[in-house]
């Protein structure tokens, strides 16, 4: 959804194959999925358990979410492919007050560097470890984490090879020294409001897994937002705050369970009547209107209020009033609050094609079913040709629609934005400035319900045709108060978004990364948000050939003034690669040469070894080519190489089924879409 131009309709939202049914996985591979554990380990741990990933106790969360924090601050963005799994964790298995951990053996030593407390410069304070005969507990009060099948002579061992500032990392024999106290309430309350969080989405790692298939990263960090800290996931290259369970659409019983907030539930009946009040004070209802707040959750969720969607909304806030009462649905205030999950209309989750199911959704559409088709009658467009079991969906998922914005005005931050309505058209907006960066965040809330996320950052030239302003969101909400609503949430990543936003034109990074000095084929592939791998480059290679009469070399340049003209070029383009500009020293290398390495680097992008070989040699040709002349030329480089050696640069794991697809490369150009094909047919 985010860096869109379409604006989508807002009003009813059709959830596609509504199932209010639950989830049809059965518990075991369910939390498999979440934890990594073995079948028979899952199934054993989950005998009479109440809960699917058991929740911790208070210390025990605490004191996880110490560890986690250390470990995302000292991994950054990494490659689980190269770390044994995310934050070298193999498997883990939560319990009540103990959370036991298998990590790859080669992870050991950076476990150490990253859990070491050093004063200003992280770890755990108060950490202790001891040996027991399944592993090494690591202890800090009121938690404990067993590092599984870690013997006491590998972990002198590694402490033993770290630096001499590791007496931080002390034997549980040793007390407490006299400032640890105080260094452990310190970080304690760095992670106030985000502790159940990272407790639970460290309980539940492996959920990571599938978000690392596109760049290949694992990359959390936490940033601060009005004064609230947040977990933010970034393993796709697009920032967002959405819980792992959520933004994957997972089933309810993933979810963790976690204390209600200080404050005590939300009464989302006084949530909507504030926020209309403040934002559309006009459409607020009366005092003597008959049963205002369900009146005044119609109009947030763009719905008229005749009768019978009068009554549906006094239904949706009686069960919302249950769901933000029980611990087991409380992760819906997490992550800046249910806001964040209807930004997912109506495209679905940010990591999943369907929009996520609030909790509560079976329990709301649990009403006779001549309820549901009277609600689904008056909200359908053709009343007349809808079928009953039609028009009970329709019905289901109205109900759906005016609970998601129950729980999204409920679970707003205490701590909202200053608002400003500007005099004429009635919009609101509101700035602020950007966090470690010379620019303006503005967001806007129309009256038409359109809201708009720009960040405003002068000085950067790939911006200066679209006056210095990157947008990060614009969408279509119900209404304005809804707008609001999607906008503050849609704020805590936009502040955050620079350094992953491209401009559209050659999927430059406005905020480059800084790029090594020597970078090689095998350090750009690591550090890549994407590479361009052969089985891709493939399926471009036989179209191009129908289509690129000619190209020019690297020499002459890949980047004119009227665009792409090296076959470098013209694939980066085709495929959303960064581009070199005309007068950097990348425009005029091949894509193995030491300059074209480092703007790949700087935009963290990359083409595997084998697609670097063939191009870097149909490229090396000057002068205008034919795309035949600059093929024959990659077609040898390929052949007279020895692929197993050149398979070596590659960080990711390279099969026999990509080795005896480059074999198997025509010489004719002629030739590639059967060659492609015959690919395709194999599989």
């Amino acid at each position: 959804m985010t860096h869109t131009d379409i604006l989508t309709s807002s009003t009813p939202w059709q959830q596609r194959g509504l199932r209010v049914t639950g989830t049809d996985v059965s518990p075991v591979p369910l939390r498999q999925m979440a934890t990594g554990e073995s079948e028979a380990t899952a199934r054993a741990e989950l005998t009479d358990l109440e809960h699917l990933i058991p929740p911790p106790t208070p210390g025990q969360s605490r004191g996880e979410a110490r560890i986690f924090h250390a470990l995302i601050a000292a991994y950054g963005r990494h490659r689980p492919t190269l770390t044994g799994g995310p934050f070298g964790i193999h498997s883990l298995t939560p319990r009540l007050d103990e959370l036991v951990v298998q990590i790859a053996p080669s992870q050991l030593d950076r476990w150490i560097d990253a859990l070491a407390f050093r004063k200003g410069e992280g770890g755990v304070a108060g950490l202790r470890w001891a040996d027991r005969p399944d592993g090494i507990a690591l202890t800090v009060p009121g938690m404990r984490m067993l590092l599984a099948g870690i013997s006491e002579t590998d972990w002198r061992a590694a402490l033993g090879r770290r630096s001499a500032d590791q007496s931080s990392l002390m034997p549980h024999w040793i007390p407490q020294l006299r400032r640890e106290p105080e260094c452990t309430a310190a970080q304690d309350a760095e992670l106030a409001g985000l502790a159940d969080h990272l407790s639970a989405t460290l309980r539940r790692v492996r959920l990571l897994d599938p978000l690392t298939r596109i760049s290949g990263h694992v990359h959390l960090f936490t940033t601060r937002h009005h004064d609230d800290l947040h977990l933010i996931e970034a393993c796709q290259a697009t920032p967002t705050v959405l819980p792992l369970w959520s933004s994957r659409s997972l089933p309810p019983p993933l979810w963790p369970t976690v204390p209600i907030p200080a404050p005590g539930p939300a009464n989302p009946r006084t949530a909507v009547l504030a926020l209309l009040s403040e934002v559309e004070p006009d459409h607020a209802p009366p005092r003597n209107a008959d049963r205002p707040p369900a009146r005044a959750l119609c109009h947030i969720a763009g719905l008229r209020t005749d009768p019978v969607l009068v009554e549906a909304a006094e239904h949706v806030l009686d069960v919302a009033t249950r769901i933000l009462a029980d611990p087991a649905h409380a992760s819906v205030y997490a992550a800046g609050g249910w806001a964040g999950s209807c930004r997912t209309y109506p495209e679905g989750t940010v990591h999943g094609s369907d929009p996520c199911l609030p909790p509560g959704a079976e329990t709301v559409t649990d009403v006779p079913e001549t309820d549901l088709q009277r609600l689904g009658r008056h909200s359908s467009s053709r009343p007349s040709a809808t079928a009953p079991t039609d028009l009970i969906s329709v019905g289901q998922e109205e109900l759906v629609h005016l609970l998601d914005w129950a729980l999204a005005a409920a679970t707003r931050p205490a701590n909202s934005l200053n608002w400003i309505r500007g005099r004429a058209d009635g919009a609101l907006q509101h700035t602020q400035p950007l966090n470690g960066c010379d620019g303006t965040l503005t967001l806007t809330a129309a009256t038409t319900g359109v809201y708009r996320v720009s960040l405003h950052t002068p000085g950067l030239s790939d911006l200066a045709d679209e006056d210095d302003t990157v947008e990060w969101e614009r969408e279509a909400a119900p209404s304005q108060s809804a707008a609001v609503l999607l906008a503050e949430h849609a704020a805590i990543e936009a502040a955050v978004c620079l350094p992953f936003q491209r401009e559209h034109r050659k999927q430059r990074l406005l905020l480059p990364a800084v790029a090594p000095d020597e970078p090689t084929i095998r350090s750009v592939i690591a550090e890549a948000d994407y590479v361009l791998g052969f089985f891709t480059f493939a399926s471009i290679l036989d179209r191009l050939h129908e289509r690129v009469d000619s190209t020019q070399g690297a020499a002459d340049g890949h980047w004119r003034t009227d665009g792409p003209a090296t076959l470098t070029a013209l694939i980066s383009d085709w495929c959303a690669l960064p581009s070199p500009h005309p007068c950097e020293a990348a425009n005029t290398g091949t894509v193995d040469s030491p300059a074209y390495l480092r703007h790949l680097a700087a935009h963290r992008a990359a083409f595997d070894p084998f697609v670097t070989r063939y191009l870097a040699a149909a490229d090396s040709l000057a002068g205008a080519r034919t795309f035949q002349e600059r093929h024959l030329a990659g077609f040898a480089a390929l052949c007279t190489t020895d692929l197993s050696v050149l398979a070596r640069t590659e960080v990711r794991p390279v099969g026999e089924r990509l080795l005896r697809l480059i074999k198997s490369m025509p010489q004719d150009p002629a030739q590639l879409t059967a060659w492609y094909e015959h690919h395709l047919d194999q599989d």
